[in-house]
């Protein structure tokens, strides 16, 4: 499973999902791109969902935009 996480680091709900995968310690698993320091990271994201709005969670090519729906998603997958 692939999974890649657009986020910046100023957005609140980002940090929601980033403490959840330091909590589960999963950070090896997930490809970081934060669309601020990276544009070609905001472009990916813009092309890939229609606008560059954060968290999203790229699971296998598709997108979870929700912060909420992301930490369940990975809770429920990594939770031991």
């Amino acid at each position: 499973m692939q999974l890649e996480l657009y986020f910046y680091n100023e957005c609140g709900f980002s940090q929601a999902v980033l403490s959840t995968i330091k909590n589960l310690k999963i950070g090896d698993k997930v490809v970081m791109k934060n669309i601020r320091e990276d544009s070609n990271h905001e472009k990916a994201l813009i092309d890939l969902c229609g606008d560059a709005k954060v968290p999203t969670l790229v699971i296998d090519g598709k997108p979870m935009r929700e912060s909420q729906d992301i930490n369940r998603f990975l809770v429920d997958k990594f939770l031991d």
